[in-house]
């Protein structure tokens, strides 16, 4: 074999070798869980848990001053809209 081919094999060869070897390092193997049980992914979905379901696990979905700032900003959000312009004008 020529020096020029083994030069294009090599690379591939370890290209090959690094890909059948595991990534350990970057592995989450034996990391505590956040929260017990499927929640937030059910059957490969993502899963939007309710507010009674949010209650239940005596978490708050957002603080009373964030509801406050989030109706505030849609509030802002619909006066700003095109529809909302027009009937101003009408």
């Amino acid at each position: 074999m020529s020096s020029k081919i083994i030069l294009k094999i090599i690379p591939g060869i370890a290209l090959a070798l690094a890909l059948l070897l595991p990534a350990n390092s970057a592995s989450a193997e034996g990391a505590p869980t956040l929260h017990e049980g499927p929640w937030p992914i059910r059957n490969g979905h993502n899963y939007q848990p309710t507010e009674h379901e949010l209650k239940t696990l005596h978490l708050e979905d957002v603080t009373p001053d964030q509801a406050r700032e989030i109706d505030r900003l849609y509030n802002e959000l619909l006066a700003s809209s095109p529809r909302a312009q027009r009937a101003k004008v009408n």
